[in-house]
This record gives structure tokens, sequence and C-alpha cells, in this order.
């Protein structure tokens, strides 16, 4: 004769098994935040090992020559090259490759890219701060503080591009256009001059799970810059040869 269950043994019974059909439904949600929060953990960490990068770089140059030039592409210590935007781009490269894992752009996909400037700003020059190429007063009279050159002047708004300089073909441009500097000058700033440094990278997912792509690119662009102050580049009386 089969022995009946107390009610409290009938009542724990019936508990674990609504804790284990509340698992079954709940698992497969549990199981997409996880994954998706980790993927957006790896992305997150690229993108602030991109910016340490940049700012590193921008720091870096700030103490250079902006019209320093030459025909070394070597980054190797010692014997490798002065210039001012290359050196800066071999500083990126550098930095990015300390990190584990190893974060490398591909100049030669056709997406990543390194794409530096250095500005002048004059005080009491343009006549509106939307005006570029600039429009010096005369006689200069206290009035708007503008960008008067952007180096290298050969690549204008698009930017000095390390994948055009190692591989003969520009990847991205700048999108730091002078106009949106202008805008956000104070009317009252000093001549000053500035270096920035963009970074674009092609992040692909590491899990790559079908509940993730639908809401994430991939791979997806990411742009980092940073700006630091360039005493090289700021206007004088006397030009730098």
């Amino acid at each position: 004769m089969m022995k009946k269950l107390s009610f409290r043994k009938q009542l724990a019974r019936f508990s674990r098994g609504q804790g284990l059909v509340e698992t079954a439904i709940l698992f497969p949600i549990l199981l997409m935040v996880v994954t998706g929060l980790t993927e957006f953990g790896f992305l997150l960490n690229d993108y602030l090992a991109l910016q340490d990068a940049a700012r590193n770089s921008a720091r870096f140059a700030a103490d250079g020559m902006y019209n320093f030039r030459d025909g070394n592409h070597s980054c190797t210590a010692g014997s490798g090259t002065r210039d001012f935007y290359r050196q800066a781009a071999c500083l990126v490269n550098q930095e990015l490759a300390q990190e584990r894992p190893e974060i490398f752009l591909e100049l030669g996909t056709g997406v990543d890219d390194i794409i530096i400037s250095a500005f002048s700003v004059a005080q009491d020059y343009c006549q509106s701060p939307a005006s570029y190429p600039p429009v010096p007063r005369i006689p200069p009279n206290p009035g708007v503080s503008c960008v008067t050159l952007r180096h290298p002047a050969a690549d204008g708004e698009a930017g000095w591009s390390a994948s055009l300089d190692s591989t003969g073909v520009r990847n991205q441009v700048s999108r730091i256009q002078t106009a949106n500097v202008n805008s956000q000058l104070d009317i009252t700033a000093p001549s000053t001059g500035f270096v920035t440094v963009e970074l674009f990278y092609t992040y692909e997912q590491k899990l790559k799970l079908p509940w993730i792509t639908p809401f994430l690119d991939d791979p997806i662009v990411l742009h980092n810059y940073a700006l630091m102050p360039l005493v090289s580049a700021e206007p004088t009386p006397t030009p730098i040869p």
C-alpha cells in the first residue's frame, strides 16, 4: 500500500518543481543578458584602450615641431622616424601593442586609420567664427579668434593619414572639421596651437552570438580622438621656418 506524503513534503516537492520550471523559462533570458554584457565589456575595453593610446600619442606630440618632416618610415627606437606625424602614429601602435589581447590597426583593410592634424589659432584675426580660410582684420582690432592654419596644409580638412602614408590609400578623413573648431572657440581665446589624434578601429564581436548581432553591428568602427596644446603651432610674429 502506497504511503501518503505529508502536506509539508508535498509542498516542498511542488516548490522544487516550480523552481525548475521558472529556471527553465528565465535561463535563456539570463543567458542573453550575461553574454550581451560580456560582449559590451569587450567592446568597452577596446574603446578605452584606443582612448588611452590617442591621449598618450597627443601628449607626446605636444612637445614636437609640427613642421618637422622626414622620409623615414621606421618606428625603431634610436634610428626611427623623427617626422612629427609618423612619430605620433608610431606611438599609437606601440601603446596598442601592449594590450592583452593586442589591438592592431589594420591599415590595409580600407577602414582602420590614424588621422593627425595640427591647428594654429590666432587672436583678433577673423571676421566671423565660421570663416575658413580665415579673413584677416585690417587693421587688427579686438574681435574674434579662429583657426588660421591647419597642418599639414597639403591634407587640408582630411588631416594626415597613417594609411595614406604607409599604403598610398586613405582610409578615413578627419571628423574634426575646422568650422566645428571655430564654432567652439571662445571669441576671447588667445593665440594658441593644438594637435588632434583620431583613431579609427574596426571592432569585430568576440562572441558573435545571433541574439547580439541584431542590436550591435558586426563589425563596428570605433572612433576616438584626443586634443592637446601644441606650442610649435602657435602663431608668432616671426613664422617658424
